[in-house]
């Protein structure tokens, strides 16, 4: 059985470990061992250079002693003072012999514990006599001669044993530093000869990993770098017989030449992936991007154009919504073959994102190239049959100078915008009216930050009357927004611009405060129609802030009537949540009324998911029932619709009698429009606070 390179790369990597942490553990006693011959020799060099100390303060006791009683002896006076003196120094030269015991003590040396322990009582020998001799020169001058005998004898024998003491120390210290000298010596000749080994081996190992390893590999090597893969075929047999890890390396490589051909086409295909979407295989917006900035960047040099249309699948989420993701899939492949179809092939036809797709056209004889093109596509439009015919709303821009992708596709992009809101399965070019038009948009979303707080806002009351007596029954708060230069601006303009920067949530916030505060003053028969913007029910706390300030000015919620519209917002992933916020607020009193009925396309769906508590029909089918047949109708279903579902029905912009007359005909249970009054500021509803 043989081991793999692995196996023995780490019994060797192993072994190699297990050496350098012997040889670690060698470095370490060495240390060890240096460290204590330092302990030893710097505990006999603080001994021997106390024996020095204590040999100086001996030295001066004994003249100190030896002057005093002279002058005793002779008959001069020695003051008390003096006497103190020397008794206090024999003192401390007891203590400095002490302490000499103490560092013995402390460095643990028991070669030289004998002669200190002789030094100690010769010390103690002389401290009492010379204590003794001074009492008697103190006290008895005449009687010095009998005890200086005595000092002088205690005085050699402590003289001779330091002395004899000193000379052991030297010869401990010389000792200790030829020990220690040996010893490092031995221990660096082991770590020497160790690192040597380690040498060797790290040597060996170098040269059977090149041996085994990278020899093979570098032939191996030689093969992949090779065009082509036939030279694998050549550098690889000769170690395929090997059972390691060269081994599985050459015998994979020849299954990789075998399967190269596969390879090389799931590659063609992971790279179409990155540049295609998957559903449609149109390119995607990396290639859209990449090509409209080559095309822009030649045709600079050139007298070309380059026109780029943005187009959008007019209701798509209805086709989602009426066939499922299925259904919304086949209608997004039907839309990019049939671009494709109309396309020249020099054209680039792509799929943005969702249902946006995009189209690249050069041409010199712009725009009459696109205007070819814009035929062809609502030419083939028209021409489709059956459930899953698709429409288009088309915005086009064509390059004017030097211009730049994002530029360029954002003109596109207004131009769409201007296309649906004209009715859509329409097109229309970019020009510098909607230049100006997107400029304005700017200044809007920028100055609207602001305007609540500079006061540029104020809120208009339009009555809502019944049908029946005429008799008002609420209010709707209506948001006016007087800019300080451009004037009165439309909510229909602002309003948009207003959700989506997001403003709206603050903007709306301000206008319920402001509308609760003035119903506080009403009749309290009257109601309070308030709008809610569908981007509105993002915030999680809207129910809770819109109760709050109702109690906060006294406002009963059951006066108050909250009027949605449909929209995608509606119908998304959100659905669920916007729903439930409507529940939230119907359960807390307030009563929830869908605005512009009529216009969504899955009105009667969400009539379907929520019990709403009235219906508003959109003024555009009143302003028109009277002459357009479909427009009557829809105004007709709806109030039958509202009278099956028992809830009441507004008609909103009559204006007329006529109309009145007809929706009186009909049914209809409430009205409001010029015709019964205007929207009026609060300071002019003097009627509601009777």
């Amino acid at each position: 059985m043989r081991f793999s390179i692995a196996a023995r790369v780490t019994v060797a990597a192993a072994a190699m470990l297990a050496f350098l942490l012997l040889l670690l553990g060698l470095s370490i006693d060495v240390v060890r061992q240096v460290e204590a011959a330092d302990r030893q020799i710097s505990a006999l060099t603080g001994l021997l250079k106390d024996q020095e100390d204590t040999d100086r303060a001996q030295r001066a006791l004994r003249l100190a002693i030896g002057e005093a009683t002279r002058s005793a002896e002779d008959g001069d006076a020695v003051s008390d003072e003096r006497w103190r003196a020397l008794t206090a120094q024999l003192q401390r030269f007891r203590a400095k012999s002490i302490r000499s015991r103490a560092l013995l003590d402390s460095a643990e040396i028991g070669l030289v514990r004998e002669h200190i322990d002789v030094d100690q009582a010769s010390a103690r020998d002389f401290v009492a006599v010379a204590a003794r001799l001074l009492t008697v020169a103190q006290g008895r001058p005449d009687e010095v001669k009998t005890v200086m005998p005595d000092f002088l004898r205690t005085l050699r024998e402590l003289e001779a044993r330091r002395t004899a003491t000193r000379d052991v120390l030297v010869r401990e210290i010389d000792v200790a530093v030829q020990m220690s000298i040996v010893s490092s010596r031995r221990s660096t000749l082991r770590l020497v000869v160790g690192a040597i080994v380690a040498v060797f081996i790290l040597i060996a190992l170098v040269l059977w990993i090149r041996r085994s390893v990278i020899k093979p590999m570098v032939e191996i090597a030689k093969g992949l770098r090779h065009p082509g893969f036939d030279r694998i075929a050549t550098a690889c047999p000769p170690f395929v017989d090997r059972s390691d890890e060269v081994g599985d390396l050459a015998r994979g490589l020849l299954e990789y030449r075998l399967n190269v051909g596969e390879q090389e086409k799931a590659r063609r295909q992971i790279d179409f992936l990155a540049h295609h979407d998957a559903l449609t295989g149109l390119p995607n917006r990396i290639v859209f991007e990449s090509r409209l900035r080559q095309e822009l960047r030649r045709t600079a040099r050139t007298c070309e154009s380059v026109a780029v249309f943005a187009i959008d699948l007019d209701d798509f989420k209805a086709i989602n919504d009426r066939l499922g993701h299925a259904g919304g899939d086949e209608a997004l492949r039907r839309a990019g073959t049939l671009l494709v179809e109309c396309a020249r092939a020099d054209d680039l036809v792509a799929r943005i994102g969702g249902d946006e797709f995009a189209i690249i056209q050069v041409a010199a004889d712009q725009p009459a190239a696109a205007q070819a093109l814009l035929a062809r596509l609502f030419k083939a439009t028209d021409d489709q049959t059956g459930t899953l015919a698709v429409r288009t709303s088309i915005g086009v821009a064509i390059s004017r100078g030097e211009t730049d992708v994002e530029e360029l596709y954002n003109h596109a992009d207004v131009a769409l915008y201007r296309a649906k809101a004209d009715g859509r399965n329409t097109a229309r070019f970019f020009d510098e009216g909607m230049e100006a038009e997107t400029r304005l948009r700017r200044r809007l979303s920028r100055d609207l930050q602001g305007a609540a707080q500079a006061g540029e806002f104020h809120i208009c009351y339009q009555p809502i009357a019944t049908c029946d007596t005429l008799e008002v029954i609420g209010y709707e708060a209506l948001l006016r927004w007087r800019h300080p230069e451009l004037g009165d601006v439309t909510p229909s303009i602002f309003i948009p611009i207003a959700e989506s920067t997001g403003s709206i949530d603050s903007i709306g916030r301000w206008m319920a405060s402001q509308a609760f505060a003035e119903a506080a003053r009403w009749r309290p028969d009257l109601s309070l129609s308030l709008n809610l913007s569908p981007v509105q029910f993002r915030q999680g706390d809207l129910v809770d802030a819109l109760y709050a300030l109702a109690a906060q000015y006294g406002v009963a919620f059951d006066r108050v009537q909250f009027e949605v519209t449909e929209n995608v917002t509606l119908l998304g992933h959100q659905r669920d949540a916007v729903l439930a916020s409507l529940k939230q607020l119907q359960d807390r009193g307030a009563k929830v009324v869908m605005d512009d009925f009529g216009t969504g396309h899955a009105s009667l769906s969400n009539l379907q998911a929520f019990e709403f508590d009235g219906l508003k029909i959109d003024g555009r089918f009143i302003a028109a029932m009277l002459d357009h047949r479909s427009s009557a109708l829809i105004v007709r279903a709806a109030i039958g619709l509202g009278k099956s579902l028992g809830v009441p029905v507004v008609a909103e912009c009559v204006e007329t009698q006529a109309q009145f007359d007809r929706l009186c005909a009909w049914g209809c249970t409430h009205v409001q429009g010029y015709l019964f009054g205007r929207p009026v500021s609060a300071d002019q509803l003097a009627d509601a606070r009777r």
